[in-house]
């Protein structure tokens, strides 16, 4: 039988023959990161000969070799601690997820939560991060009359990872609205009670969290996103993460991280100016309705896949 190490070999040059996947310099450096993590490169096999993760490899080469990039997750991270998040992200979902679900997140986007209000239909799904896939493994969307306008990207990552007491968190890599999109974002905001589409889309992780008994969350800041040492990208990714996280109340960790539990601490009601109090009740309970769906789904949906004693 052949070694682990010869396999990630064989399915490199497999790569490397597809002009079209990356250039030799791409492929030099994924070389260097398989070495520098070969302690994992067992695991990463076994795990790859999963279904449906074994399809997915088979299609997208690139996703057996995504955790040795720079760009995978967070700015910091080391290589070992990279294949540690990938592993425990699928390994997770695989044995918490009822199989026939787990390949649907896996090739598709599943709607969870839909409202129509002022004429138009208003989705939030849930799915494998697609076309961009570095930036975190599921991603959650907003979507208005079918179109994708937001995303918020995360992953299932060992606590230790992110310097968390926490056997587990999940960990926010990307928050992005869809360029050319700014006026549904817009109509999406208003229409729903004023609840912009990042605290909606983090109000439905966390349900998903509490579905899965993850309690607590965390998120790249200006300082670990992997766009930190870009002076191109840098006022975007402080205001869409330091900015955001900073208006909730989230601490920022010493590591890097905004952290919170979940679900997440409100402000005290009597913290709010007077004439703004039933405003901000009826933001709270729409993406309170928007977490319990996500919670109610999954919790659902593991019970099924959970062994009979």
């Amino acid at each position: 039988m052949q070694s682990p190490h010869g396999i990630y070999l064989r399915q490199l040059l497999t790569l490397a023959g597809n002009r079209e996947s990356l250039s030799p310099l791409r492929i030099v450096r994924l070389a260097w990161g398989g070495l520098t993590s070969i302690t994992a490169q067992p695991e990463i096999i076994r795990l790859l000969r999963l279904q449906p993760y074994a399809q997915i490899a088979r299609g997208d080469p690139r996703f057996a070799f995504k955790y040795v990039t720079l760009e995978y997750l967070a700015h910091g991270m080391s290589t070992p601690e990279r294949a540690a998040c990938f592993l425990w992200h699928y390994n997770r979902l695989h044995a918490t997820l009822p199989k026939l679900l787990l390949r649907q997140i896996m090739l598709g986007i599943i709607p969870i939560f839909e409202i129509s209000k002022d004429h138009h239909r208003f989705t939030v799904t849930i799915g494998m991060s697609r076309p961009v896939n570095n930036e975190g493994e599921m991603s959650l969307s907003l979507l208005v009359d079918s179109e994708i306008v937001f995303t918020l990207a995360f992953t299932i990552v060992p606590g230790r990872v992110v310097k968390s007491k926490a056997r587990e968190v999940l960990l926010i890599s990307r928050i992005q609205g869809v360029r050319g999109r700014y006026d549904e974002i817009s109509l999406a905001t208003k229409s729903l009670w004023d609840v912009a589409p990042s605290p909606l889309l983090l109000a439905a992780m966390q349900g998903f969290g509490m579905a899965l008994g993850i309690n607590e969350f965390a998120s790249v800041s200006s300082t670990t996103h992997r766009y930190s040492t870009d002076d191109e990208h840098a006022s975007h990714v402080e205001s869409a993460y330091d900015g955001f996280f900073a208006a909730l109340g989230v601490p920022k960790t010493p590591y890097g991280y905004f952290s919170s539990p979940i679900p997440m601490k409100e402000k005290s009601l009597a913290l709010i100016k007077r004439g703004h109090k039933i405003r901000t009740k009826q933001k709270r309970a729409f993406k309170e309705e928007v977490q319990a769906a996500f919670a109610s789904f999954f919790e659902k949906q593991c019970a099924a896949a959970a062994p009979l004693f």
